[in-house]
């Protein structure tokens, strides 16, 4: 388990990782002739009942900003929330995610799936397309649908 300092009373531990989508549109005879792009979305769900906080990151690759996308990758990872109870909610009942835990979560899911990317692209056209260091923080969000 991990604890966050600004908030100790809530502890997470990511429990599952989930490969929710991979696609590769590559062109015959595609050569990369620069760098690759890389959009990127995090988004963060918690499920009260679960006590999960479940991070989706989408990864689409392409080889220029018009060109069309070559390659995708969908991860969800699963985090277990300790402590649940102590994250404030809006008027709207949503929860309203501490920036440090996002910041936690949101590293790990970056990480991860730098990771995945390399091994599904792996032997393909795509294969020098490995996702750069991002800061989580250009990612942070408190606000969490239910």
């Amino acid at each position: 388990m991990s604890k966050t300092k600004k908030h100790p009373e809530i502890d997470f531990q990511l429990v599952q990782i989930e490969q929710a989508g991979f696609g590769l549109n590559i062109p015959e005879g595609f050569k990369a002739a620069q760098g690759f792009q890389f959009r990127i979305a995090l988004e963060s769900f918690i499920n009260s009942e679960k006590k999960r906080l479940i991070v989706t990151n989408r990864i689409d690759i392409r080889d220029g900003s018009d060109a069309p996308i070559l390659g995708h990758l969908i991860a969800k990872y699963h985090f277990e929330l300790i402590g649940i109870e102590h994250i404030k909610q809006n008027k709207k009942g949503k929860h309203l995610i501490p920036d440090e835990l996002q910041f936690f979560v949101n590293t790990i899911a970056l990480s991860t799936t730098r990771g995945l990317m390399f091994a599904q692209f792996k032997g393909t056209a795509l294969q020098g397309a490995i996702l750069p260091v991002i800061d989580p923080a250009n990612f942070s969000v408190n606000e969490a649908e239910e």
